[in-house]
């Protein structure tokens, strides 16, 4: 008996193009890159908010979004989703904070200008600014944050503002 199909019968064709269209379905499922690296952002974060003295440190990444609260990262684009936790510190995620003049005081800090100095154009004080970070760190605590787009660069700075260490981060 013959156990073999002839290559003119219609099954068999039709067995062929069933298989390509789901070899094709799955090769067009994969992603197109990779998940970004969540893992190296928190050891970005930990080596600046573990330091003993002011530091600051940038990370560059292909991440679409970004999701920090005060002890954690998370990051996703097209290739997945990716989370890691930070060792030290609490963190201070800018973009989370609520007062626009606050954050933009925060946003020109963590990019590298000096606190007072840009303590002095503003109309509060670093105790207002202090009590904000404290605030926000509560409110993520409490309620957690939401997806904020990236721009492909995370910024992490430590301060230390009237005695008081912040970790501030931006991405």
């Amino acid at each position: 008996m013959d156990t073999e199909a002839p290559v003119d019968a219609w099954y068999t064709w039709v067995g062929v193009a069933v298989v390509g269209v789901a070899v094709l379905g799955f090769v067009l499922g994969l992603p197109g890159q990779p998940p970004p690296d969540a893992t190296k952002a928190a050891n970005t974060i930990d080596r600046v908010a573990g330091s003993v003295q002011e530091s600051a440190a940038t990370y560059e990444h292909d991440a679409a979004a970004v999701n920090i609260d005060t002890r954690r990262i998370a990051m996703r684009n097209d290739g997945g989703t990716t989370r890691a936790s930070v060792a030290f510190g609490s963190l201070t995620p800018v973009s989370a904070v609520e007062d626009a003049a606050i954050r933009d005081a925060l946003e020109r800090i963590t990019h590298g200008q000096p606190p007072g100095a840009v303590l002095s154009e503003y109309r509060f004080d670093s105790t207002a600014l202090r009590t904000a970070t404290e605030r926000t760190r509560e409110r993520i605590d409490s309620n957690g944050t939401a997806w904020q787009p990236a721009d492909g660069v995370l910024t992490v700075r430590r301060v230390h503002i009237d005695g008081e260490s912040l970790v501030l981060v931006d991405a």
